[in-house]
């Protein structure tokens, strides 16, 4: 390989209005000099490299090589970290095999590098290199940020407080590392997003990037010498996937642009998602579905569970999943886990009893696992103490160990024992759980191991669906949701907890992966109480399910989620294939999220007033997205919604607005006065809007 002399030369791709652009040649390493809006017939390979060199610097090419090299005069962060910088890295021209492109690197006799990029249908940019002989290496991706790109929106949170968005300026840079092991950790969702200043849900150019890898990972934001923004995502070699010819694949680092905002991001991402599903066969149809876990945690009595499903039935759930407590020595969280067989004294006869009475009430059956770890208290630890990972003094997160994956006989144990669960058929669906961090994983490829195991399950047994969690939403990030079809997002149920969330989670996921439920009265997580007119109104808007006793509920409550479960239903054929989106209004105490279908023309709201509202009358909500002649219109009243309002718009006491698009987009849309914990679900249809078909799956 060889480092070409030729004129510097310009390599594109791209698609839906988005284009990747790259110049190499005569001393310039190859560079991203434009991610973005897709660039007219007259940009040369001179509009990018023919600029000033300021004094003091190293004499080089100042654009942001793909594959940063310190031999090259590159003194920003290396793409190798451990590379020799007096041996640089030479390069063959890229090649485009549209809509991809690729660049091949050498350095010296043993190391090479692939970089992959390309331009999904959706306008996102996937990013993904392979190194060979860098197995020991802490390896890269640097991407430069726009010019003017001058505030940023990171991802930290907690368990039950997942996917808190914090805004920030971008001149300070940026730093998060997820140290979990093969989860990201709660604090360290792995995206970023940065965009012009006052960018919005609507408006601004935004560039928002997500790393799809579960396990340990840095992302920093640093500032060049030249004065550019770069992030970079760190890997260490030793945790990732190997490839066929003995080398690492990094995780894919996926891109995209948008010139609309926040919203704009949303829609990119949502339909990428959706179609690596499609490619990965995690995409089926949600299903309404009732965990136990809230309802009786640890707590099983098999009558009280066949009552419980009953009334689920009836409510319009289609999927029963018993969660923790149903095996082994499992009465508490300090015992149990590695032992896969039923609770005797809970379940004398096996699990069969209780299957089969929830399929003959038309529900599917799912069950709750943990295979990634094991109590002291269990046979699995008895037997083979040495799978475990660290040593058996260390702190334990939930009174649990984790099991070393890596271990072959370990991984074959697990799935053999699973497959031998799944194997059978009345269990649908699994809840993989994951519920503590595991910082012994440090150099060793646990990520990578964990995924193979679940695969290899779902090979298995062909059509089973698997849920992800890890203590919430430890693992919500592209790679699970190649594997998994919905995602446990969090714990809280509290909607002024888990609307934002949503909201959050939706810059990089599509709704009907976002397990949505309709928890207690009370919230367990925060202590506040909600109306239930509330909670389903903010459920509806995901992957549906209650996570309640249904035996405890009133006939009025009762009735009210019937109808909740049926709208939902009815609308589900739309609702996940449309982009959830975020309304901005005046007033912070008013968290407004939708979905809108795809063909914009029928959309489903839930306002929720987090708090006491700012003014006396709050201010008209601007609704954009919507096209032509439309009816506004809540499909469900809560009683309680009148109070502290003597009068309310007509389209809340079940008067249809007749209105248009543009002007809910210009004017807005009045809204009701609501009281703190309330909220109100707005149904807004197209004249032109063919009626869902009723879901009966």
């Amino acid at each position: 390989m060889r480092s070409p002399d030729d004129a510097p030369t310009l390599w594109r791709i791209g698609a839906a209005d988005v284009e990747l652009c790259l110049v190499a040649g005569a001393g310039h390493p190859p560079a991203l000099v434009h991610l973005g809006r897709a660039l007219g017939d007259v940009v040369s390979a001179a509009s990018f490299v023919d600029g000033a060199s300021a004094g003091g610097l190293i004499d080089a090419p100042q654009a942001t090589p793909l594959w940063p090299d310190p031999a090259r005069g590159w003194t920003g962060p290396p793409g190798c970290a451990d590379a020799d910088p007096g041996e640089p890295w030479h390069w063959d021209p890229p090649v485009v095999d549209a809509p991809a492109l690729r660049v091949c690197y050498r350095h010296g006799d043993e190391r090479r590098l692939t970089c992959r990029l390309q331009v999904g249908a959706e306008g996102v940019v996937t990013m993904q290199f392979e190194a060979v002989g860098c197995n020991d290496a802490r390896l890269s991706y640097t991407v430069p940020l726009p010019a003017q790109a001058t505030e940023a929106i990171g991802f930290t949170g907690r368990w039950a407080g997942e996917l808190q968005a914090q805004r920030l300026p971008l001149g300070g840079g940026w730093y998060q590392s997820s140290r979990a092991g093969s989860r990201t950790a709660h604090d360290a969702f792995p995206g970023f997003v940065a965009g012009s200043a006052g960018f919005g849900e609507d408006q601004g150019e935004v560039l928002a990037l997500h790393l799809a890898w579960s396990g340990n990972y840095e992302l920093r934001v640093v500032r060049s010498r030249e004065g550019r923004h770069l992030l970079q995502v760190i890997l260490a070699a030793a945790e990732l996937e190997r490839g066929d010819d003995g080398g690492v694949l990094l995780p894919a680092l996926h891109v995209a642009w948008s010139d609309k905002g926040l919203n704009g991001i949303r829609c990119r991402f949502q339909d990428a998602a959706r179609r690596l599903r499609q490619q990965q066969g995690s995409a089926t149809d949600a299903r309404v579905q009732l965990n136990t876990w809230e309802g009786v945690y640890f707590e099983h009595d098999q009558p009280r569970l066949m009552a419980m499903a009953s009334v689920a039935a009836r409510l319009g759930v289609e999927r029963f999943v018993l969660d923790d407590g149903w095996f082994g020595r499992r009465s508490d969280d300090t015992r149990g886990l590695g032992d896969w067989t039923p609770r005797p004294e809970a379940y004398p006869e096996g699990l069969g009893p209780l299957m089969d009475h929830v399929n003959r009430e038309g529900l599917d059956f799912g069950l709750w696992v943990e295979p990634e770890m094991v109590s002291a208290d269990s046979a699995l630890f008895a037997a083979h103490p040495d799978w475990i990972l660290g040593s058996a003094d260390q702190p334990l997160g939930r009174h649990q160990f984790a099991l070393d994956l890596t271990q072959p006989a370990c991984f074959a144990h697990l799935r053999q024992t699973l497959a031998g669960l799944v194997s059978d058929t009345r269990i649908a669906s699994l809840k993989w759980d994951m519920n503590r961090d595991v910082p012994q994983a440090a150099g060793r490829a646990l990520a990578p191991a964990a995924r193979a195991l679940i695969e290899s399950v779902r090979e298995a047994r062909p059509g089973l669906e698997v849920e992800a969690c890890a203590s919430g939403g430890g693992r919500a990030d592209w790679s699970a949701l190649a594997w998994c079809n919905r995602v446990w997002l969090s714990d809280a149920h509290d909607p002024d907890v888990r609307l934002p969330m949503m909201a959050a989670y939706g810059l990089f996921a599509p709704p009907e992966v976002m397990g949505s439920h309709v928890g207690p009265r009370t919230s367990h997580q925060t202590g506040r109480r909600w109306s239930l007119h509330a909670r389903a109104a903010m459920a509806v808007l995901g992957s549906l399910g209650l996570e309640l006793d249904p035996l405890s509920l009133g006939d009025d409550e009762r009735d009210t989620l019937r109808d909740y479960i049926s709208l939902h239903r009815k609308h589900r054929p739309w609702l996940h294939d449309g982009h959830l989106l975020v309304l901005p209004h005046p007033d912070p105490a008013l968290c407004a999220v939708g979905v809108f279908a795809r063909e914009r023309d029928r959309a489903l709201l839930c306002l929720l007033q987090r708090a006491p509202r700012l003014d006396p009358v709050p201010a008209p909500l601007r609704i954009g997205h919507l096209r032509g002649a439309v009816s506004v219109r809540a499909p469900l009243r809560d009683p309680a919604i009148d109070i502290g309002a003597p009068r309310q718009p007509g389209w809340v006491r079940g008067m249809a607005l007749h209105t248009h698009g543009e002007v809910l987009a210009e004017i807005g849309l009045a809204l009701p006065i609501l009281a703190p914990l309330r909220a109100v679900l707005v149904e807004i249809v197209s004249a032109d809007a063919v009626s869902p078909a009723q879901s009966t799956s």
